[in-house]
C-alpha cells in the first residue's frame, strides 16, 4: 500500500498545535458544546436516546466496516455499494424511530446485524475499473 502523503498534506500532532490551530479549534468546540447545552433545554431524554444513538451506532458501525475495507478505497464500486448501503441503513432507521414512541439504547444492538452484509458486499470480487 502506497503511503505517500500529498505536498499539501499534514499530519496531526496535538503536541505540536500552532496558535493558529488553537484559535479554530477552541471556539469550534466551545461552539459545539454550547449547541449541546442549548439543545439539552429544549429536548428531552427520548431524543438524545434515540437520534444521539442512531448517530454514534452508525458512525460505529461504518467506522468499524470502512476499517476493515481499507483495501477496498481505491474502488469506485466498493463507494457505490456503501454509499447505497449508508442511504439504506439511514432511511429505514429514521423512518423507523419516527414512528416509535418509546426506544432503549440497547435496541441498537439490531444494528450489528447489518454488519456482515456490508462486508460481504464489500470483500466481493469486483471487475478491474
Amino acid at each position: 500500500m502506497n503511503s505517500r502523503r500529498s505536498e499539501t498534506a499534514r499530519a496531526f500532532d496535538p503536541n505540536n498545535l500552532k496558535a493558529r490551530d488553537v484559535l479554530v479549534l477552541v471556539p469550534l468546540i466551545v461552539g459545539i458544546l454550547i449547541c449541546f447545552v442549548i439543545f439539552a433545554f429544549q429536548v428531552g431524554d427520548v431524543v438524545y436516546i434515540k437520534w444521539g444513538g442512531l448517530g454514534i451506532n452508525t458512525a460505529t458501525l461504518f467506522g468499524f466496516l470502512l476499517y476493515h475495507s481499507r483495501e477496498q478505497f481505491k474502488s469506485k464500486s466498493f463507494w457505490i455499494v456503501g454509499g447505497c448501503f449508508l442511504a439504506l441503513h439511514l432511511t429505514t432507521w429514521i423512518a423507523l424511530l419516527t414512528f416509535v414512541d418509546e426506544w432503549r439504547l440497547a435496541w441498537f444492538g439490531v444494528m450489528a446485524l447489518e454488519a456482515p452484509t456490508f462486508l460481504y458486499l464489500s470483500k466481493r470480487p469486483s471487475h478491474p475499473e
